[in-house]
């Protein structure tokens, strides 16, 4: 790793104790359960555990050093190890990622938006490394901490990195590509996430929209999403840029042609005369824009469409997204890992269209961070139940028991719990082996473990 004293110096106002003790870095490690001999760690503080609780142990592990918080100073007075002293150790932890990324000759990509980063994220890097030495972002890890913890794992034989982006509060988003410097940047959608804190649609795509203003500073290159008209007004002022969308004005055309029994797409897609006809392997009309949106990054990187066809033909949903399972007699659409109005109605749509079984149930929980409009949007959820046919629903959580309540008054098929294990016993009483389960809530809900039930 090519992390030197030199470069925790450049650290905004710093101060090093013991600096002649601080070994070579081999790693860098916010986890004192799994730190490793070498590794510089960052003592942040969570929502359950400070990471200064832990030093001593993680000095006793052979760690080069440590970043500790100025107000915890005082604890450590007695202490002759290695200290690197921040203000704050989360922006620290950016600052030293991102003079930690500049060490490379690289294309960083960076993706956001409000559904589909996850799926859209590894559709492009699966395609982009037939090519590429590509690295891409480890599961969810996409915040302020998650961000810089990727770039670390940067190699000088990486060519691209794959960097998603995920912001829930005003400055988060300009935030991030400080500390990550995309050279390209894609916005997948804009819907109603984080409402709690953003307040509407218009203020989610100005914040997102920072990752435009920022390449628009740089000069960088943007994948603009052509369907989105907030999204477009955000890309307005970019000069380099590629569209993508199911309009005919987009430079990346796509057309839906058919929806098999299992609601996977048959995606065309057009660019400069060329067409390809894509049969996705992925559930749901919606999953076609990720299709199409890694598409569009593959070609600006010199991709035949005959190999983006192969590589998308194979590809395989993500853990707890539209992730079919068969479980006990069950086909089970395990699409637990978030939930906000859009995709909650993406999900039911998507198994209204798939066919071939005895019966079918939406089992959804709550949907977290929607702010004063949360009763709202959890009555609609029984509207989308009505609109897509689907007659049985079991809801879970304080927040559904308004979803439960309109889908009453709707003459819908429903039941109301507070406890996981009885939605298993339920579906195991009332619903035929051959069924359809579909799963989802905010990831706090960790409604997949009603499939541990359901093994049961």
């Amino acid at each position: 790793m090519k992390i030197k004293i030199s470069d925790l110096k450049k650290l905004t106002n710093v101060e090093i104790l013991n600096e002649k003790l601080i070994k070579p870095i081999t790693g860098v490690s916010i986890d004192s359960r799994k730190i490793n001999s070498g590794d510089l760690f960052f003592a942040i503080k969570g929502e359950n555990f400070d990471g200064h609780d832990f030093v001593d142990e993680v000095i006793s592990k052979n760690s080069s050093a440590v970043v500790i918080e100025r107000s915890q100073l005082k604890r450590f007075n007695d202490k002759s190890y290695p200290l690197i002293v921040v203000d704050d150790t989360i922006k620290a932890l950016g600052e030293l990622a991102n003079i930690y990324r500049k060490k490379f000759e690289l294309k960083v990509i960076g993706l956001t938006g409000s559904n589909g980063k996850t799926t859209t994220k590894e559709m492009i890097a699966k395609i982009l490394s037939t090519k590429y030495k590509t690295l891409k972002t480890e599961g969810n890890l996409n915040n302020q901490i998650g961000v810089p913890l990727n770039l670390f794992r940067l190699k000088k034989s990486h060519q691209i990195a794959v960097i998603e982006m995920g912001i829930n509060h005003f400055g988060e988003m300009k935030t991030l590509c400080n500390i990550a410097d995309p050279d390209f940047g894609i916005i997948t959608n804009i819907g109603n996430a984080h409402l709690e804190f953003l307040k509407s649609r218009e203020k989610i795509a100005e914040e997102k929209g920072e990752l435009f203003n920022y390449l628009k500073q740089k000069n960088g290159f943007a994948f603009v999403n052509n369907d989105e008209k907030l999204i477009k007004e955000k890309a307005k002022s970019i000069k380099r840029k590629l569209t993508f969308g199911f309009n005919s004005s987009s430079d990346v055309r796509g057309k839906i042609q058919s929806i098999n029994k299992l609601a996977q797409p048959s995606l065309k897609i057009s660019f400069r005369g060329k067409s390809e006809i894509i049969n996705l392997s992925t559930y749901g009309v919606h999953t076609a824009q990720n299709a199409l949106c890694a598409v569009a990054v593959a070609l600006k990187f010199g991709i035949s469409l005959k190999k983006i066809k192969k590589e998308l033909e194979t590809f395989q949903s993500y853990d707890k997204r539209m992730q079919v399972l068969e479980v006990n007699g069950y086909t089970v659409i395990n699409d637990t890992y978030n939930a906000n109005p859009d995709s909650m109605k993406m999900a039911i749509q998507t198994i209204s269209l798939m066919n071939g079984y005895v019966d079918k149930i939406a089992v959804l929980g709550d949907m977290l961070e929607l702010g004063e409009n949360s009763e709202k949007f959890h009555r609609e959820l029984a509207h989308y139940l009505k609109e897509f046919n689907i007659g049985k629903a079991f809801f879970y959580g304080d927040l559904t028991i308004s979803s439960f309540y309109e889908s009453r008054n709707l003459n819908l098929n429903s039941k109301h719990f507070d406890d996981k294990k009885k939605i298993a016993e339920e579906i195991f009483r009332t619903l035929p082996k051959g069924s359809l389960i579909l799963l989802k809530g905010s990831r706090k809900m960790k409604m997949e473990e009603i499939i541990e039930y359901l093994k049961g």
